[in-house]
Formats: structure tokens, C-alpha cells, sequence
């Protein structure tokens, strides 16, 4: 029998990303066609323009960085497979070597959030569930821990 695990958070901040730097490069070329905008110093609409890509670069730089992840326990093995935007991970142990833990913290507007946080045996940590309602957290914890008994 086999046991899995998904979190795929990370594509609501892919799919931000990229509709905020298409936006972006739409509203870019609309600047550089008609010569600005026109409603301040030009100065000012381009300073506006460098600010809303060094944002939009950082931003997509942050967010393309948080992986998909897919946990698999089966036969006394896990499978831990990341995958970004263009390129994935995978990584084996033995069951025995799974560390897990249900963190405690808070999210960006300071509600509770919680994470199921597992050690690898490489030294990462990766967050294999994660959701502002403990139970969700825990019930996958515990079915964690039960699949790898």
C-alpha cells in the first residue's frame, strides 16, 4: 500500500507571478510605444516602471524558488520528489530515517499557520502539508507516522 502526501501551494504564487510580469511586460511595452504615460515627469513614470520590475523580478525570484512537493511512503521506502518551474528533485530513504514535526507559526497578516515540516536525511527540510487549520496538519501527521510504523 502506498501512502502520499502533495503540496501544491507553491503554484498560486507561479501562477501570481506570471500573470503579475505578463501584466507587467504588457504595461512596459504600452510605456515604451507611446512615450510614458503622461501623467507625471517622465523621470517619475520611468523610476515608477524600474520600481514595479525590481519588485516583480525580486518577487518571482522568491516565488519560483518554493518547490511543489510530493511525498510517497511505500515498501519501507520514501520517496521525497520536488519539482519547481523548470527542474525537480528526488530523494529515497528508508522509512526509518523520516523525521516529521507539526510547526506552529503565523502567516503573513499574523493569523495562526501550521506546517508539517519533514527532515530529510540530506540536512533539508521540506513542508509537506501546511494550512491555517491545525487539524487538517495533524491528520496528515498522524497518517504520516501511521504509513511509516
Amino acid at each position: 500500500m502506498t501512502f502520499e502526501l502533495k503540496n501544491n501551494m507553491a503554484m498560486a504564487g507561479w501562477v501570481f507571478m506570471t500573470i503579475w510580469l505578463g501584466m507587467l511586460l504588457l504595461f512596459t511595452w504600452l510605456f515604451v510605444r507611446e512615450g510614458g504615460f503622461h501623467q507625471f515627469d517622465p523621470l517619475v513614470e520611468t523610476g515608477i516602471m524600474l520600481m514595479f520590475w525590481l519588485f516583480g523580478l525580486g518577487g518571482a525570484g522568491y516565488l519560483f524558488s518554493v518547490p511543489r512537493v510530493r511525498l510517497s511512503v511505500s515498501n519501507g521506502t520514501v520517496e521525497v520528489r520536488e519539482r519547481w518551474m523548470l527542474r525537480g528533485r528526488v530523494e529515497r530513504f528508508p522509512a526509518s530515517g523520516l523525521s516529521a514535526r507539526v510547526s506552529d507559526g503565523k502567516d503573513d497578516e499574523g493569523d495562526p499557520y501550521f506546517r508539517l515540516e519533514i527532515a530529510l536525511p540530506s540536512g533539508r527540510t521540506i513542508v509537506a502539508k501546511e494550512s491555517h487549520h491545525r487539524p487538517t496538519v495533524e491528520t496528515a501527521f498522524n497518517r504520516l507516522m501511521a504509513a511509516v510504523a
